[in-house]
């Protein structure tokens, strides 16, 4: 039985599968440049997790939100002298092929400017049941009664005061969640007669997502772990608001970070590594098994000197698939054992490794879940 860490509770838990279906909502990357490898660790273990129930014939849904509302879109537009559209088109373009590459596939990507009409009319309903207000021009989420904000990131209420979210002299409280932003002016906005010209706020985007494709209830939201704190608190927030509903969603799941130097890799900091530039040097494969040597809710500094390994590991795992045993050694079930308590890869790489060694009859099993490709 799949044991799974949940974030909100902060410990590991029984998943139960209900109707045979698992609906997941990952949190994708913000597209104004190439993806880097932050972003492929974090995608390539949801690839993982999809393989996993698919291999045990549950049928899964796999959304990522792709965020093309951002000033870092516009600002980037701009310097190309292009629309916002059209350069985000352009790098989800990029995203798709790099994925391809990776061997993803099977996930739907949703661009958070396709749900802008969903996102107006959520915030209207919001307004007008009193559970958020306008003030400064912009619309906030009232959080007076979401008993839970801060329970994810383990922060008490003067933790959260602290924090100073989208500061404004206008709101009733610190905390309160901004969702539709009209008082600042962009390169792009949408009128709403109600609402005033704007932009959904970065939260609200990601909620107009859940709620189009998954009605806001579904088994498992999925991203990096410096979402935590204050984007996925908010999303909780507002899909209780919006649903009515206490656990919206089952499992909040959270992928360590990747670091240069002990420093996070970023786009803004100017660290990144391009997956398209690494993948001219290593195999696909040999990426996946790096970053499935560590298990997934921790943090690590990347080494490109790591990667050297575990492309000649990839090569060894090749040869044993050429000349496995049809009745060779049994190790499915210790490698579904290592999956199935909180997808720990790391143990399961162990005994992928001496299956490899072995020329085991369920090599073919154990690669297919990882989702290496021979």
């Amino acid at each position: 039985m799949q044991q799974l860490y949940d974030t909100l509770s902060g410990r590991k838990e029984r998943f139960v599968v209900k109707g045979n279906q698992v609906r997941m909502l990952l949190c994708g990357p913000t597209v104004y440049d190439y993806a880097h490898i932050g972003h492929a660790r974090m995608l390539l273990f949801y690839d993982l997790m999809a393989r996993y129930f698919r291999s045990k014939k549950i049928g899964v849904s796999v959304i990522v939100n792709i965020t093309d509302i951002d000033q870092k879109v516009f600002s980037k537009a701009r310097a190309a002298a292009t629309g916002p559209a059209e350069l985000a088109s352009k790098f989800i373009d990029e995203l798709l092929r790099d994925l391809s590459s990776l061997g993803i596939d099977g996930f739907m990507l949703a661009r958070v400017s396709d749900h802008v009409t969903t996102a107006r009319q959520l915030v209207a309903g919001l307004l007008q049941s009193g559970k958020a207000y306008s003030a400064g021009g912009n619309v906030y989420l009232d959080t007076a009664a979401t008993l839970s904000l801060g329970m994810m990131a383990k922060m008490t209420k003067k933790d959260l005061d602290d924090c100073r979210l989208d500061i404004s002299p206008a709101k009733k409280s610190p905390s309160d969640i901004l969702m539709w932003n009209a008082s600042e002016s962009f390169d792009v906005s949408f009128r709403d007669d109600i609402l005033g010209s704007g932009i959904p706020w970065w939260h609200m985007q990601d909620a107009s997502v859940a709620m189009a494709n998954y009605g806001g209830l579904y088994d498992i939201h999925g991203g990096a772990s410096e979402l935590v704190y204050p984007h996925h608190e908010s999303h909780l927030a507002q899909l209780q608001a919006l649903t009515l509903r206490d656990r919206p969603v089952r499992f909040w799941t959270h992928v360590g970070l990747v670091r240069t130097k002990g420093k996070k890799m970023s786009k803004s900091l100017g660290n990144t590594v391009a997956v398209r530039d690494l993948l001219k040097r290593y195999s696909a494969n040999a990426l996946r098994l790096y970053f499935y040597s560590r298990h997934y809710r921790d943090d690590f500094d990347f080494s490109e000197s790591d990667l050297g390994r575990f492309q000649r590991i990839d090569d060894m795992i090749a040869s044993a698939m050429n000349s496995r045993r049809l009745d060779g050694r049994k190790m499915a079930e210790r490698f579904f054992d290592r999956i199935e308590d909180d997808f720990d890869t790391p143990g399961a790489i162990s005994v992928l490794i001496e299956g490899a060694k072995s020329r085991s009859a369920d090599l073919g099993t154990m690669v297919s879940v990882f989702g290496l490709r021979y």
